[in-house]
């Protein structure tokens, strides 16, 4: 017992968690770290890490390592678990070895994101860990052909390679990749390493071994740093599964240990025949409302008909990689973006199609927030000249491709420097405000709205020819405008209508010489550039 005592002072020094747990599944002695982890309490390993109230082995897609080596008469074993942590349920590689002296069993538990650093700082290698079965250990730097500098034996077993071979450069990493699949890895390890990424998990791919056999991988990568942060090397797990694309058991406990929604989806008969938890959960869906129904029951109308034809070239005979963005409607109306990933694989001896779905509705939100600052004023919330501009050359584009008709209007904020000067720039931002307003409540929905710089808004009259009435509608509404000190607001008003050969430039110019007009002749007033449209305008619509 003494021998004892010291181990558990041994394991108390392992930054992970440690296990001692007898034939019977009852915890001996726990580490710190697992004390630390593992809050939801229990006497065995089972209820410690799972809540479970009987075996690991008696739940579906739960192996238990314990069985495993007792059944066998094997020395130790691994698996992949999911346990329950105090920060939520986490992945981990457990490692279990008969302790026959003691009569008990070591369990370590190695979080899949800590694997590097916890080989590390316990000075272990993963050959320790991990010397058979279907998970292998690469280091490979950060240079072309991504050159191996260590491996587990395991790799033997996954690629017919030795560890001897890979270290002496007979054969680099990347010289195992599939062709067909070596650019999108490529692409992702660039995207992740750009990003100074930590640690990622690949889409499957194929690797060829030895002896010229294709098999699937799931690639876990983690990124080895040097001491100013820069990526030096990789150092990933890699797993066989290969019986994925055969063997339904395989496949479930992999796609419900995702992070992501996953969906098979049978299209010859136009039936989702599996969902993982995730997907559930992210839809807020029961699994007996998913399953039978078509995967296009769940994709938002706008995205629709792009859905269809992904699903249309798959019966056509397409078997390569599939990805789009589409939305996805929650059962409660909330709209989701989702990165798919489909690719074409046989389940119980048919082809379907196997559905990622990495949600990216908070990517989408940055991107939206991000284009609305650099497109908006942020005063006036109007769009702002540079979006305003894109926006200018986009109609002269359709007026000089299609013959389209567009007008211009270019208003001015008549003695505007007044409100400035006597009442201070806090009042001179008000009335930018609610001139601002004033314009959106009298455009149309197809108008378009810019503050141009100071005082000055344009605005842009798609399919209009007689630019007066909209320009006159919202003088009107400005010159409601009261300011408490100053009085109403009035605008005076430039409008110009396009002629073949117009440019941004001058049709501005000309709008401008219009609003000037206003202005000398008493201001509060459009004023519409003289010229007579040379396109054909037929079948006018209503101008307001």
């Amino acid at each position: 017992m003494v021998k004892l005592a010291f181990e558990r002072l041994t394991l108390d020094a392992i930054p992970f968690p440690a296990l001692l747990i007898d034939k019977n599944y009852q915890v001996v002695f726990m580490n710190k770290r697992a004390e630390e982890l593992y809050t939801i309490g229990g006497q065995t390993c089972y209820q410690l890490t799972h809540s479970f109230s009987e075996p690991c082995h008696l739940h579906k897609d739960h192996p238990c390592p314990l069985k495993e080596i007792r059944e066998r008469s094997l020395k130790e074993y691994s698996v992949l678990h999911r346990h329950k942590t105090e920060k939520g349920e986490e992945y981990h590689l457990i490692k279990v070895v008969y302790m026959p002296k003691y009569d008990l069993f070591l369990e370590l538990h190695i979080p899949l994101e800590e694997l590097l650093s916890a080989f590390d700082t316990a000075r272990l290698r993963p050959e320790l860990l991990i010397d058979s079965g279907p998970i292998a250990f690469f280091l490979w730097e950060n240079k072309e052909g991504w050159p191996v500098r260590d491996a587990s034996k395991s790799v033997y077993d996954l690629t017919g390679y030795t560890v001897e071979e890979f270290l002496s450069g007979k054969i680099n990493y990347a010289s195992l990749i599939h062709p067909e699949d070596l650019e999108r890895v490529s692409q992702e390890v660039a995207t992740y390493t750009n990003t100074s990424k930590d640690f990622w998990t690949h889409q499957p791919y194929r690797i060829i071994t030895k002896d010229g056999k294709v098999k699937w991988v799931l690639d876990h990568t983690v990124s080895v740093k040097d001491n100013e942060g820069k990526i030096v090397g990789y150092y990933g797990y890699v797993m066989d599964i290969s019986e994925f694309y055969e063997k339904e058991g395989l496949f479930r406990l992999l796609a419900e240990n995702n992070p992501n929604g996953v969906i098979l989806y049978d299209f010859q008969e136009d039936k989702i025949v599996y969902t993982n938890g995730v997907f559930l959960r992210m839809l807020k869906y029961q699994e007996e409302e998913v399953i039978g129904k078509s995967v296009l029951a769940f994709v938002d109308s706008k995205d629709l008909e792009r859905a269809k034809r992904i699903i249309e070239m798959v019966k056509a005979g397409l078997r390569k990689s599939l990805g789009a963005i589409i939305r996805v409607p929650t059962k409660t109306g909330k709209v989701k973006w989702f990165k798919l990933i489909g690719h074409v694989v046989i389940y119980r001896n048919k082809e379907h199609l196997l559905f990622t779905l990495v949600d990216i509705t908070m990517e989408k939100k940055r991107e939206k927030r991000l284009f609305y600052l650099a497109t908006t004023d942020r005063l006036t919330k109007l769009l702002n000249r540079h979006a305003g501009i894109k926006m200018f050359e986009n109609l002269l584009y359709q007026a000089q491709r299609y013959r389209i008709p567009f007008s211009l209007l270019v208003l001015d904020i008549d003695d505007f420097k007044k409100i400035n000067d006597e009442l201070g720039h806090l009042a001179g931002d008000l009335a930018l405000r609610k001139v601002a307003k004033a314009i959106k409540r009298g455009i149309r929905k197809s108008d378009i709205a810019i503050r141009w710089g100071g005082e000055e808004f344009l605005i842009l009259l798609p399919h209009t020819a007689d630019p007066l009435p909209i320009g006159e509608k919202i003088r009107k509404l400005i010159n409601a405008i009261n300011i408490d000190g100053y009085g109403s607001l009035s605008v005076s008003v430039g409008a110009t209508t396009y002629r073949e050969g117009d440019t941004i430039d001058s049709m501005i110019q000309r709008a401008d010489s219009a609003l000037y007009s206003a202005k000398r002749k008493g201001k509060n007033q459009v004023e519409v550039a003289e010229a007579v449209l040379k396109i054909p305008y037929q079948d006018r619509p209503p101008s307001l």
